[in-house]
């Protein structure tokens, strides 16, 4: 019997099999003439095609009629439902499955998830609040902030005599990842109006390019002050020059509740989930504060699954922490300087593009976003800059000397170099 956890983060939906095959995609979907497409080819039409694309039927997971009829989905429901699918299938349909949720989702929410998952049909063996799916190694009170499409979650977890407890949750309405980036592209757009009398934003292509290239752009932005991009126009490229105090200026204006929610948690351990990375790499306030990696409440999960499978089948909000649990204090300090791939080391210190060449990686010491992985170790943390979502990809939990990075079959070892 195979068993795969399944992550709810419309950000983006994970999906990782005890063998220990990950895939993930976004939130989006089309409706076209022939059924529902979601993931990342909804995406790349999204903005060319708005009429047709949807993004919220996460967040309003209901049954609501659509506000206009559609021949594939007569509500919300529906379209999670085609998607709920998808990511089953990309995972090889496994027989039973672990979801973790964020605490966004209503009981009303999740009995209806429950509903679509007995009609795939697939067995779901616990639900856990994703939060403490993150943060089940932890054993210091931590406050961990989620963002997902359009809400950001903050979610308390305590721990104590030996259980880790979700304490306390807030949701910030309408502050997700994208109205964070809707007032970038409205910066870019302005910038470009005043330069060149041109608005990207009045063309569905120029739009969709945009969107498309912005994510990789912001955490470019992350590794340097100063940015030069190019968006392809009828007038032919514009170039435009971000800076990331500009950036910056408009993330806190639009995560002005965020800054003010964290700070009434003072005592307890800052920590960012992979999808509200943004937040501490382009913020000063908060550069010295950890970023999950993006599977590691799958990783809980799949170490945890007996006993979460042991309880009963309701959102779980706490759980005993094991005898000898792995904890920051625990872990060795040493933290790897160098990859180790064909003989040869390649510095963490500054972005590193590895390629797919054949039946080989190529390594190069720069931030190429057509590379099918960007990595950096910034702040004693290894951060994903930039990385294909049909990349077969596996990251230690924490990166030390002797672990290593297992991508499209490819084994790379993570080094230490004294002199480094």
């Amino acid at each position: 019997m195979t068993l795969a956890v399944v992550e709810l983060n419309d950000q983006h939906l994970l999906i990782q099999t005890d063998q220990g095959l990950l895939y993930g995609e976004p939130g989006f979907a089309q409706l076209t003439k022939t059924g529902i497409t979601t993931g990342d080819t909804a995406k790349a039409s999204a903005w060319q095609q708005p009429q047709h694309s949807y993004n919220q039927y996460w967040r309003q997971l209901n049954q609501q009629p659509l506000p206009s009829p559609q021949q594939w989905a007569r509500h919300h429901a529906d379209i999670a439902f085609a998607q709920f699918k998808q990511l089953l299938q990309a995972a090889g349909s496994p027989d039973n499955i672990i979801i973790a949720v964020p605490g966004t989702v209503t009981d009303e929410q999740l009995s209806l998830l429950l509903g679509l998952a007995s009609a795939i049909p697939v067995q779901v063996k616990a639900v856990i609040d994703s939060a403490l799916a993150i943060c089940a190694e932890h054993t210091e009170s931590t406050l961990l902030v989620d963002m997902q499409l359009h809400q950001t979650q903050v979610s308390l977890i305590d721990c104590s005599a030996g259980i880790s407890s979700l304490s306390q949750q807030e949701t910030l309405p309408d502050i997700g990842i994208m109205q964070l980036y809707n007032a970038v592209a409205r910066h870019i757009s302005d910038r470009l109006v005043a330069d060149y009398r041109y608005d990207p934003l009045h063309s569905s292509e120029t739009e969709q390019a945009l969107f498309d290239q912005l994510p990789d752009w912001l955490m470019q932005l992350g590794q340097q002050d100063k940015l030069s991009i190019n968006l392809a126009s009828p007038q032919g490229d514009l170039q435009l020059l971000l800076e990331r105090h500009k950036v910056a200026e408009i993330f806190e204006q639009r995560l002005s509740g965020l800054i003010a929610l964290i700070q009434k948690y003072r005592d307890a351990k800052l920590c960012f989930a992979h999808g509200a990375r943004l937040v501490p790499i382009l913020l000063k306030l908060f550069t010295d504060s950890p970023i999950s990696p993006e599977s590691i409440g799958l990783e809980n999960c799949h170490r945890l699954q007996q006993t979460l499978s042991d309880q009963p089948l309701q959102r779980i909000q706490q759980i005993r922490l094991s005898k000898t649990p792995v904890t920051s204090s625990t872990k060795t300090s040493r933290r790897a300087t160098h990859v180790l791939y064909d003989n040869k080391a390649y510095p963490l210190h500054q972005p590193l593009s590895i390629e797919r060449e054949n039946k080989r990686l190529r390594l190069a010491n720069k931030h190429d976003t057509e590379a099918a992985l960007v990595i950096v170790m910034a702040n004693q943390q290894l951060r994903i800059l930039h990385q294909h979502q049909d990349l077969e990809i596996k990251l230690p939990q924490h990166c030390e000397p002797g672990t290593q990075l297992k991508i499209a079959g490819h084994c790379l070892s993570f080094i230490e170099v004294s002199d480094a």
